[in-house]
């Protein structure tokens, strides 16, 4: 079914450019794309979305977010099986959220619990937004999509419902 070409595609897509974005910049290297609204900057992210927890010892954030990511995943999948018949929507948000999932836990699981980052967007200094991948982004559409399937689906629920 194409719903694996999708999740394959993210984590393919996901680590292909983390890697080329290793291997031909220095850690903490910025580049412009679009002047200051859109750079390549290569970070490791110790942390979550955003960097949350990184302080965190790491005895207790490595194991942390290995677990939590594994565990993330094996619900999604779980949860996954039973949306095979629901609308392309559903199936599409959880290829995408799968894809992202994993493509952070291979990071975390191959860089000692950290994930290479290397999108950022913002407008000068003042309102950059956080430094993120394709994972992270599969994740953030994938998870608005499904938002957008439930408040949808409950309407023709509604609609369904109502006009019986």
């Amino acid at each position: 079914m194409w719903i694996y070409f999708v999740v394959i595609g993210v984590i393919a897509l996901d680590q292909i450019l983390k890697y080329f974005v290793q291997t031909h910049m220095y850690l903490n290297e910025s580049i412009p794309v679009i002047g200051e609204y859109f750079r390549i900057t290569y970070i490791m992210n110790k942390g979550a979305a955003f960097g949350m927890l990184s302080e965190l010892d790491p005895r207790v954030r490595i194991p942390f977010f290995l677990v939590v990511g594994a565990g993330f995943l094996v619900f999604v999948v779980f949860y996954f099986k039973k949306i095979l018949n629901e609308g392309v929507l559903a199936r599409l948000s959880f290829s995408l959220i799968i894809g992202g999932a994993v493509g952070n836990l291979l990071d975390r699981i191959i860089f000692r619990g950290q994930v290479r980052d290397f999108i950022e967007l913002g407008i000068n200094a003042r309102y950059k937004f956080a430094v993120f991948n394709i994972a992270d982004s599969a994740i953030s559409i994938g998870v608005c999509l499904l938002l957008i399937h439930f408040f949808t689906e409950k309407k023709r629920e509604k609609n369904v419902s109502g006009a019986v």
